[in-house]
């Protein structure tokens, strides 16, 4: 039996190493364009270790990147944001061991809004046949998952794995989305840009969005299960 002080350093190593791993992921592929490991890390350690040990790693990074990246203010604001939102989800999330019924509905919102905007076009003029093509990109992907969860969900296995794994790839590419569009608003509120500059960070940000919402869709389907062991082992030591 690990006394208490055993127990707290043990504690501390755990978070320390974690927020090493992810400044460390997001500096070796920050000149990857739209590949992370971020996401995939910090929600399943919160899954395991739980909403309060994910949002002092969450807080960690968005603080200590400003040492590889630079400081600069609204991006602290927009990680703090963020980050501590994640991981307070994907950490209830794991404490409740349950599925998020609403999934489904979020896929069918998510694709139904960009089949709309793809079909029917977007009341802006700059860059409109681009925003197009992505729209139906964005609209390919998440059909796709809408036709994948209820497949993994029965088909994947053993139930509540599968259901599981379903559920947080699911919310994982959500999540992914509202970042983006969280710094969409932010940004120019924080900046100050109006009209067309407005605009313009909007679809830089949004084109940026398709990668990265590809990329965690397979980094979250395909490690969220042997990371959660790893995470679940060590977080039965504490």
């Amino acid at each position: 039996m690990k006394g208490k002080k055993e127990r707290s350093a043990l504690e501390i190593s755990y978070l320390a190493l974690m927020t090493a791993l992810l400044l460390g992921g997001q500096f070796a592929l920050s000149m990857v364009a739209g590949v992370e490991v971020v996401t995939v890390l910090l929600l399943t350690f919160s899954y395991s270790f739980g909403w309060k040990r994910g949002m002092i790693v969450a807080t960690a990074f968005s603080l200590l990147r400003c040492f590889l990246f630079g400081f600069f203010p609204y991006v602290v604001v927009l990680y703090l944001l963020y980050f501590n939102a994640f991981a307070f989800l994907f950490g209830m999330l794991g404490r409740r061991k349950t599925t998020v019924p609403i999934c489904p509905i979020l896929l069918v919102l998510m694709s139904g809004a960009c089949l709309y905007f793809a079909l029917n076009g977007v009341p802006v003029s700059l860059m409109a046949d681009r925003l197009e093509v992505f729209l139906w990109i964005l609209f390919g992907l998440f059909a796709a998952l809408l036709v994948l969860y209820p497949c993994i969900r029965f088909f994947g296995g053993e139930r509540g794995i599968a259901e599981e794994l379903a559920t947080v790839t699911v919310l994982g590419a959500f999540c992914t989305v509202c970042f983006t569009l969280l710094d969409d608003v932010l940004y120019p509120l924080w900046g100050g840009l109006r009209g067309d500059a407005a605009i313009a960070y909007f679809y830089n940000g949004f084109f940026a969005m398709i990668p990265q919402t590809v990329c965690t869709v397979i980094t979250v389907g395909a490690l969220f299960l042997p990371l959660r062991k790893i995470f679940d082992f060590a977080a039965k030591k504490l």
